[in-house]
């Protein structure tokens, strides 16, 4: 089974707007382009657990290839062979599909392809690299011509809080209380033998998310003063007042995991909430051990980035204008062929999309039904 696309013309054209438009935002923040190889090494991403094998598409004449799952991996690792001695922080954009699938009925798969596009920032000797991070995506979703009545809400978490909430159950149904928080079950939770007092605790966080102010004065409550608390309360300072610029609200979610074991830190979600569904536009993270994995001598260890999904985006942009011209060139006689080919040339180098009819055409009901067929704005006669 499969869900391999075909695009059809109008994606086309959307899917290459969009990544346009997204590249010249991250070009202006000093974003360089980089294009990952779509074949990844299988033991990299199973040596780093960094997505489920069953979710991989594996090469038939190559065990040992698999099809991207993702491009941040490829990405961190070219810095560390080719863009070793590129100075530091290095400041990448990318764009393109990936590919996984998932488990349907029967014991068979769904493939899937998806179309993305996101930026990573590497190396960046500063306390919050996240904040220019979160401020790109801010900007270029601000750029990209969203529906109206599109809410966007951050969701935020970190694996540090998650790390908090469960150290004192090292050794007590660790993994079993992560993943009953992680997946919001309460039922699974009242199951389990740990003291009540602490269930008490982790009953009350696991629908706990809001405002990240009011979130962490709850988690201090509970937890007291610590460096994890302190240094989000710093990094959430500076996050609320860019988030207010762009009309975008941030929610701290103490339980919220990302998929991808990727990351370790700050993780997020751009979520747009459009008549009343909810859709995932964008998702993103701290890695730092995955700089460390790949190149363990780093002087500075750290990476984030982000990734905006272009088939969930497309659904929710308004479609531009055709404010550029489009002219049909047209002659009536053969001879002409010549001139047409000179004037098509002259137009196209003032940046004049141009298309030029190669039969002689006599009659004005054909040339205006030529003209609507090649969606052209105007037509030229060459004479």
């Amino acid at each position: 089974m499969s869900d391999i696309k075909e695009f059809n013309l109008i994606d086309v054209r959307y899917n290459s707007s969009i990544v346009n438009d997204l590249n010249n935002i991250y070009k202006l923040w000093g974003y360089e382009e980089v294009s990952p190889s779509f074949i990844n090494n299988l033991e990299t991403i199973r040596g780093r657990e960094i997505i489920n094998e069953d979710e991989l598409i594996g090469i038939v004449s190559n065990n040992s290839l698999c099809l991207r799952p993702e491009m941040t991996t490829s990405i961190v690792k070219l810095t560390s062979t080719r863009l070793l001695n590129k100075k530091r922080p290095i400041r990448l954009y990318n764009s393109g599909i990936v590919f996984n699938k998932k488990q349907s009925y029967k014991n068979t798969f769904k493939f899937q392809e998806n179309f993305q596009s996101g930026i990573e920032l590497i190396s960046y000797d500063t306390q919050f690299p996240e904040i220019e991070v979160i401020n790109i995506l801010f900007d270029a979703i601000d750029n990209i011509n969203l529906i109206d009545s599109c809410n966007l809400t951050l969701l935020v978490s970190t694996t540090k809080i998650m790390d908090l909430i469960l150290l004192n159950f090292k050794n007590n149904n660790y993994e079993e209380i992560k993943k009953c928080m992680v997946n919001l079950d309460k039922e699974s939770l009242d199951r389990l033998n740990i003291d009540e007092n602490d269930k008490a605790i982790l009953k009350e966080l696991l629908f706990t998310r809001g405002e990240p102010a009011n979130i962490l004065k709850k988690l201090k409550n509970i937890y007291g003063n610590n460096n994890v608390i302190e240094e989000l309360e710093c990094l959430f300072n500076t996050l609320s007042k860019i988030s207010m610029k762009y009309n975008i609200k941030i929610q701290l979610d103490p339980t919220y995991q990302p998929h991808l074991n990727l990351y370790a830190g700050i993780v997020f979600q751009l979520i747009c909430e459009y008549n009343n569904i909810k859709t995932i536009i964008a998702k993103g993270g701290r890695y730092d051990e995955l700089v460390r994995y790949f190149n363990p001598n780093e002087k500075i260890i750290n990476g984030i980035g982000f990734t905006i999904s272009i088939d969930n985006l497309r659904d929710l942009i308004t479609e531009k204008t055709q404010s550029k011209r489009k002219v049909l060139l047209l002659f009536k006689d053969s001879f002409l062929l010549d001139k047409g080919i000179n004037e098509q040339k002259a137009l196209q180098k003032k940046g004049i999309i141009t298309i030029l009819y190669l039969n002689p055409c006599n009659e004005n009901s054909k040339a205006n039904a030529l003209m609507k067929e090649h969606n052209c704005t105007e037509i030229q006669w060459i004479k």
